[in-house]
């Protein structure tokens, strides 16, 4: 038998098992107790399960379907009921997957593992949903400083608003309030960006990670061009937050391509980049990124938005970030062409519209660098699609979660054409549209 890989699980996780069969008990608790970071409970019975979880709070409660008295689905729906926080798996036998579904739908459980399990197939599973338990904590706690930083900025803000109404033998004292708050606010911009980039990336529902990625070919781009260090920081940083101004746009428009808008959605789409100047304008430390955000939508030829502006009357920065964000944009579906193109087709596109839509410098360094952006784009693409839109063989990205907060289909699911079907008689029995998450290769 090979040897199991290894797991990083947090410290200090607590499991709970359940199972009426000792010797499962005790293979389960040697499998998970192997790197001595799990702090594993075990009971024959649901009664002492829920004896114990009323006195000992767990993260994770792994319990068998078929028990006397109570069975392992009933007991993890009124562990759902009262320790909603705490995650469920329910182990059955193959002859019973059809049960464990539809105690996965009606009692809220993660998921479910068959028996025999996989011992690496378990580890995994329980290495993953750990772990998105420290990103949901991490996730609630870079909130929360998010909200606090929201709150200081307010503040500085209506500060500078009242400084401004000042009288003028105050002018002394306003100048030394004004030199502090700018100070706090140039570190709280520095701070703050990732945060925005993060805000961006969840509004772009239909292209996940289109900024990072962004930001990643703009570095490639920047650095070939030999620009200087804060210049490729400039750059960076205004790619990351660059369609900070589709916050406004409704998700319905923000998936369509151009030629599909109508003219009031259209107009509404060309406004973005000035809205993103707009939300940035207000701290001076980020004003070059926000002219930046404005003008990448600009053309070469003078024939972009919002200011038709030509040559090297764009900021170059926006010239760099306006090559990377088509390019990238050309490979996801509902493009400003279209329908979605393969690498080549994109690269002979920005190559092409040298000279037009694209300064003719850096589409040469984007040729240099391209075997290198390549290797970004080997990395899965997450985008969202609509039901319609999908075809066999797509991979789920994420778990495909229905209406009512319940898990339809696991992360990783190879999509049939039978899958898709009966999600289409889903849409149709309960009158709603899903948003399936799927890997872009």
């Amino acid at each position: 038998m090979s040897e199991l890989a290894a797991f990083d699980f947090d410290s200090g996780a607590t499991v709970l098992l359940v199972d009426d069969e000792p010797m499962v008990l005790s293979s389960l608790r040697r499998l998970l107790e192997d790197d001595g970071s799990l702090q594993v409970y075990t009971v024959e019975s649901a009664i002492e399960a829920l004896t114990l979880l009323e006195e000992q709070s767990v993260d994770l409660i792994i319990s068998d379907m078929k028990m006397p008295g109570m069975d392992g689905a009933t007991f993890l729906t009124q562990a759902a009921e009262r320790w909603p926080d705490t995650d469920r798996v329910l182990l059955t036998g193959y002859s019973d997957v059809s049960s464990a579904i539809q105690a996965i739908n009606e009692g809220k459980i993660s998921q479910y593992l068959s028996k025999p399990w996989d011992d690496e197939d378990l580890l995994e599973r329980v290495n993953t949903i750990l772990s998105n338990r420290n990103l949901k904590r991490d996730n609630e706690r870079l909130m929360a400083i998010r909200d606090a930083q929201n709150q200081k900025l307010q503040e500085l803000t209506e500060k500078q608003e009242q400084i401004i109404r000042s009288r003028t033998e105050e002018l002394q004292q306003t100048a030394d309030q004004l030199d502090m708050a700018y100070e706090e606010l140039k570190e709280s911009y520095f701070q703050c960006v990732p945060l925005l980039a993060a805000l961006v990336d969840l509004n772009e529902k239909a292209k996940k990670g289109h900024a990072k990625r962004v930001a990643e070919i703009s570095d490639l781009i920047s650095a070939q061009m030999d620009l200087s260090v804060s210049d490729q920081r400039l750059i960076h940083v205004s790619a990351l937050v660059h369609d900070i101004g589709k916050i406004g746009l409704d998700q319905a428009t923000q998936r369509k391509s151009i030629a599909d808008m109508t003219r009031g959605e259209l107009l509404l789409y060309k406004q973005h980049p000035l809205l993103g100047e707009s939300a940035l304008m207000a701290f001076e430390p980020i004003q070059q990124a926000a002219h930046i955000v404005r003008s990448h939508h600009e053309r070469y030829d003078g024939g972009g938005f919002p200011d038709k502006i030509t040559g090297e009357a764009i900021p170059l920065g926006a010239r760099v970030v306006a090559v990377a964000n088509d390019y990238d944009n050309l490979l996801l579906p509902n493009n400003f062409t279209g329908a979605a193109m393969s690498d080549q087709e994109a690269y002979n596109y920005i190559v092409k519209e040298s000279g037009k839509r694209y300064d003719p410098e850096v589409v040469t360094a984007f040729d240099y660098v391209y075997d290198k952006i390549l290797e970004i784009h080997a990395k899965n693409m997450q985008i969202t699609l609509p039901v319609s839109k999908l075809n066999p063989g797509m991979v789920l990205s994420g778990d495909l979660i229905n209406h009512h907060g319940i898990v339809m289909l696991v992360s990783g699911r190879t999509l049939t054409e039978s899958l898709i079907d009966k999600l289409k008689q889903f849409e149709v029995a309960f009158d709603t549209k899903l948003q399936v998450p799927v890997v872009c290769h």
